[in-house]
């Protein structure tokens, strides 16, 4: 049985856009781009702890592109179940071992390989091919405007 992940009703349902958050530095970053995941039951607190073990380790290869990451461990770290959240931060962070500006944090939970390859990871591509809308999301001031943004995108149902 496939399953699917739609980014926009799971940042609806889980209630999980945070936006203008401050970091003292990339590890709490990911604490707080995970932290809704783990306020909505769609990962274990050690979810968190895996990824920046592998951070730590292998460095940020979840970052997208200038100001752009998408943090994530494996299903067996503490995935519970497919989701995402999103949230901007008011300073940029940087990563060790990479020098881009970080403001825009999507954190995933994929409960399988499969949900991220062929469900999460296309729709990402499809709503950041144009980099407008990484500039536009930093930039929004509410939740709000962060689904009108995507939804223009990716479309999707009414929030």
């Amino acid at each position: 049985m496939e399953e699917n992940i739609s980014l926009l009703d799971s940042l609806i349902e889980n209630d999980s856009i945070n936006l203008n958050l401050y970091a003292k530095d990339w590890k709490e970053a990911i604490e707080l781009s995970i932290k809704p995941l783990l306020e909505s039951g769609s990962v274990e607190k050690r979810y968190i702890d895996a990824v920046i073990d592998v951070t730590s380790k292998y460095g940020p290869y979840y970052i997208l592109s200038e100001k752009l990451a998408m943090p994530h461990a494996r299903p067996e770290d503490g995935a519970l179940k497919n989701a995402f959240s999103l949230i901007t931060l008011k300073e940029p962070i940087v990563f060790e071992g990479d020098d881009r500006k970080i403001s825009v944090l999507i954190a995933l939970s994929a409960t399988s390989s499969e949900i991220h390859v062929s469900s999460a990871l296309p729709q990402i591509a499809e709503l950041f091919s144009d980099s407008d809308v990484v500039d536009n999301i930093e930039k929004a001031k509410n939740k709000n405007e962060v689904i009108d943004i995507i939804k223009k995108v990716l479309g999707g149902k009414d929030a």
